[in-house]
């Protein structure tokens, strides 16, 4: 069976949120620097003076299409020097699995931290029931219908963290998928397709010490950052899934006061008028709680989301360039044991090793400088939505509340006669 939906508007034009905010995508002159965000220092190499400037402007219109198990999100595109040509494209989240590999696979750089793809949206019925699971209590028999906004929220702002990210925003695999009308032709991704990401997991286990305060004190942080923000991550989650679950039981509430007591005498007429008004108050605040959710995800829950996968991005990062390190000392030793006729090779390897390593090196020092700026703007960004959504809706529960308080005060019940 065929189902469109629209979960947003789909002409809201392509100013404002429709790119990425300038918080997001912008590192001026007034961000934070990186002492006030993670204490290191900045001696290290800079920014690169001039910062890459996106080919595209990427917006999901809200419209999706699901048949069966095939869900398919339509996106629009322009130019950034020429708006007035649209694309207009139809892609399931397998497409959007594919285009991150062949952007990995054809820049295969080790000092990149590589946005992070969202999870497979909860599409079936077993996805859903343990999703439902999870949220509203292991008891629950409500099913979390399909999040199709979220869904593309989250994908959405993937592409705009590839679209202006300065490697894999110039890569043709993706101009490809947001121009051309066909999805690109794609193989299932198997695990371990992105195999040169590690090349020891030994390596992973061990603790070796770094050569550079920089990059040790970086991956401490990392370590004990990233187990702070899971931490925060589902204590935030658990908010809204509480809000949610007491949402379903006002909703059961207000449907069960509604209900006829059977009998006509006036006593039960002017009970059912009474309990039809707190009814309609419990479904109001049930409204009001489900907004508030809402907004609640969709500002910190989406950052804290996004940068719980992002920071295990930048320790990927941060373990390849220690193994390349290991590498470049293993040569090292190896160059030092050669014999005669062999150290011409272990040289050249050593000089390879080398040379990796410190490639390596510098482009991870850009990226960790951005990726603090980034991320520092966007939380300061979604705490202010935060906020100002957290005051929006407090004041209109307050306003339907206050409503119907002064509709109870002013209930008149029928004296009864002497």
């Amino acid at each position: 069976m065929m189902e469109s939906t629209k979960t947003g508007d789909s002409d809201s034009g392509h100013n404002g949120d429709l790119y990425i905010s300038q918080a997001e995508s912008e590192v001026d002159r007034d961000s934070p620097t990186l002492e006030t965000v993670s204490g290191f220092s900045t001696s290290s190499s800079p920014l690169p003076p001039e910062p890459f400037e996106p080919h595209f402007w990427v917006k999901f219109t809200g419209e999706v299409t699901k048949n069966g198990d095939v869900v398919k999100y339509t996106i629009k595109t322009w130019r950034r020097n020429d708006e007035r040509t649209e694309f207009v494209v139809e892609r399931q989240y397998e497409d959007i699995e594919w285009l991150e590999h062949c952007l990995i696979t054809s820049n295969p750089i080790p000092g990149l931290i590589i946005p992070p793809l969202p999870p497979k949206p909860a599409i079936t019925s077993e996805m859903a029931e343990i999703k439902s699971k999870k949220q509203l209590g292991s008891d629950t028999r409500t099913l979390i219908g399909d999040e199709f906004d979220k869904d593309c929220r989250h994908l959405e702002h993937y592409l705009k963290l590839l679209v202006s990210h300065h490697v894999f925003g110039k890569d043709e695999a993706l101009e490809k998928f947001l121009t051309e009308k066909e999805p690109p032709p794609r193989a299932k991704v198997k695990k371990g397709i992105f195999s040169w990401l590690s090349d020891s997991i030994e390596s992973r286990k061990g603790s070796h010490k770094d050569c550079e305060e920089y990059f040790q004190k970086e991956r401490d942080w990392a370590n004990q950052y990233s187990a702070y923000m899971k931490e925060a991550s589902q204590a935030f989650n658990g908010i809204i899934y509480a809000q949610q679950r007491l949402s379903g039981v006002l909703g059961h509430l207000a449907t069960t006061l509604t209900l006829s007591t059977g009998s006509n005498d006036e006593v039960n007429k002017l009970t059912h008028r009474l309990c039809t008004k707190f009814s309609e108050c419990l479904e109001e605040v049930k409204n009001g709680l489900e907004e508030i959710s809402y907004s609640d995800d969709s500002t910190l829950g989406d950052y804290f989301e996004l940068y719980t996968r992002y920071l295990e991005a930048e320790k990927e990062m941060l373990f390849r360039r220690t193994c390349l390190l290991v590498a470049y000392e293993n040569s090292n030793k190896a160059l030092d044991k050669a014999k005669p006729n062999k150290r011409d090779a272990a040289e050249e390897a050593k000089l390879l090793a080398e040379k990796s390593f410190e490639e390596c090196t510098d482009i991870a020092r850009q990226e960790m400088k951005y990726f603090h700026r980034q991320r520092a703007a966007i939380f300061q960004d979604r705490l202010v939505r935060f906020t100002e959504e957290q005051v929006r809706c407090r004041k209109d529960l307050c306003m339907v509340l206050t409503k119907y308080l002064t509709n109870v005060k002013e209930f008149q019940a029928p004296c009864s006669e002497e």
